[in-house]
């Protein structure tokens, strides 16, 4: 029997890759974690990437992302369909998306250019160009700077992928939000959207990316050229375990595993993410910063969503270098693999550690950083001082690069008072809490005169610690000098009648 040619049609094989992302957005996260990837593995002093858009002169969108990365080594690997060679990081696991984004942008796979220079690229004098159509004997030319500039605005190593796409395909940018957009306010949304998938990422100074267009800013009647911000909900509260990290091994090796157990309340800065609803809330789930998963909450607590549950957020940031320790992405990375059994174990601990059941927000509910808040305002208002300082979430051990946040500092020109607030029923353990406030502040060179303990009631032997701590003295040889209080006594009218 003969060899037989199972080698499918390139056109046909094009068309078949392109339908893996649903909209624009996602393409442009594509190109944007592979530069992650390449900026996590390498030494790369800017990490930025530019996003361009414009409207064509045939009614289309253009687009161009540049980045400042160390270019494409191994560009027959980058061309290949499922070639893992050039793998840098997870962000870049399956070798299937650039493809898989290239298809989707330009279906007809007849205007798509990539640009890249490496480091000997550089030194030579030269860049890589490679253009539609993709094809199985496609070939990239040795451009020199001499007979053609490089076409970005870095003018280093890096890459640049071109295309133009459809105004349908650009359209997806708004998708899930009400209306007919203009050009400019599509660019808002991508700038929100991008700044929820990669917030932990930028707020960690990984990466930079401008959004550039012609068009005209809607803020500013300036052309459009806007950073993408770190988009975070509006916590204002947590619920147990709160917020920290644990190292577990959920089936393949050790990941370490960043979470809060979070009450949100509506982000009025947002348009679309982190609104307190049925869209923004149940489990957030990310790997190494970057958004997987989203607004899953039967799939982990086996409940119908309900209104009722609006207020609660759980976020999970998964981070391993081991793709067998993580769970399973599908191609696209805009999603995990159902069934997938890591998955699964992390479904288990969330549910466990939220004790089976989210918590219920029942109408009319007060936050306990509510509470903090107008003590806020009540001294600010009271105080007189020119000088006064008063700050919620004042941070102390910052000498120690280890900062803990006050729940409330108050400095009235004279004395510094630090307070620890519980919303109903406070403890022993929240006079410790006090004590650590306290410590801190000393360490940091501040001499407190008082710590205040305020709630709505205390549970027995709070009094006895109390007189216990004012026993002894700090570090600087000073009296601790702690008190306690209620809401009501400060002017707060917690809890009503």
């Amino acid at each position: 029997m003969g060899k037989m040619n199972i080698l499918p049609d390139a056109k046909e094989l094009w068309k078949g890759i392109g339908g893996h992302f649903d909209s624009l957005s996602q393409v442009l996260c594509e190109f944007i974690d592979n530069t992650i990837s390449n900026y996590r593995a390498n030494k790369v002093p800017m990490k930025t990437i530019r996003i361009t858009l414009n409207k064509s002169r045939n009614g289309n969108a253009e687009v161009l992302i540049e980045d400042s990365g160390t270019g494409i080594k191994e560009l027959d690997s980058a061309f290949k369909l499922g070639d893992k060679e050039i793998q840098e990081s997870p962000m870049n696991e399956h070798g299937f998306g650039f493809k898989h984004a290239l298809a989707t942008a330009d279906p007809e796979n007849n205007n798509w250019e990539v640009y890249t220079r490496t480091e000997d690229d550089l030194d030579n004098g030269v860049y890589k160009y490679i253009s539609a159509p993709y094809k199985y004997d496609i070939e990239s030319k040795n451009i020199s700077i001499n007979d053609k500039r490089w076409p970005g605005e870095f003018n280093k190593t890096g890459t640049i992928i071109k295309f133009e796409c459809s105004m349908e395909l650009f359209n997806t940018i708004q998708k899930g939000i009400r209306g007919r957009a203009s050009f400019s306010r599509c660019l808002d949304y991508l700038r929100e959207e991008l700044g929820y998938i990669y917030s932990f990422i930028i707020e960690q100074g990984e990466i930079t990316i401008n959004i550039i267009s012609d068009e005209i800013d809607n803020g500013n009647g300036q052309p459009y050229n806007e950073v993408v911000p770190s988009i975070k909900p509006n916590i204002v509260d947590y619920y147990k375990p709160k917020n920290g990290s644990i190292k577990k091994d959920l089936g393949g090796g050790e990941v370490k595993i960043d979470y809060a157990f979070a009450q949100v309340d509506d982000n009025e800065n947002n348009i679309k993410y982190y609104k307190k609803n049925g869209s923004s809330n149940g489990l957030e789930l990310r790997i190494n910063g970057r958004i997987m998963e989203t607004n899953l909450f039967k799939e982990v607590w086996e409940l119908e969503n309900h209104p009722s549950y609006n207020h609660y957020l759980v976020q999970v940031n998964l981070i391993s270098d081991n793709l067998s320790a993580l769970p399973k992405t599908r191609t696209s990375k805009n999603g995990l693999r159902v069934g997938d059994k890591k998955l699964d174990a992390l479904f288990n601990w969330i549910r466990s550690a939220s004790k089976n059941k989210p918590p219920k927000q029942l109408a009319g509910a007060i936050h306990e950083r509510e509470l903090v808040s107008k003590l806020s305002e009540l001294k600010e208002n009271h105080l007189t001082a020119p000088d006064k300082h008063i700050e919620t979430e004042y941070e102390v051990f910052k000498s120690i690069n280890s900062p803990v946040p006050v729940d409330l500092y108050v400095y009235d020109g004279h004395n510094i008072t630090l307070y620890e607030a519980k919303k109903d029923i406070a403890d022993v353990k929240s006079i410790y809490q006090l004590l650590m406030y306290w410590d801190g502040a000393v360490m940091d060179g501040l001499k407190p005169h008082k710590g205040v303990l305020i709630a709505s009631e205390f549970s027995d032997g709070v009094d006895d610690v109390i007189d216990f701590i004012n026993s002894k003295k700090d570090d600087d040889g000073n009296d601790y000098n702690f008190t306690k209080t209620t809401w009501k006594n400060n002017n707060i009218g917690y809890p009503k009648p």
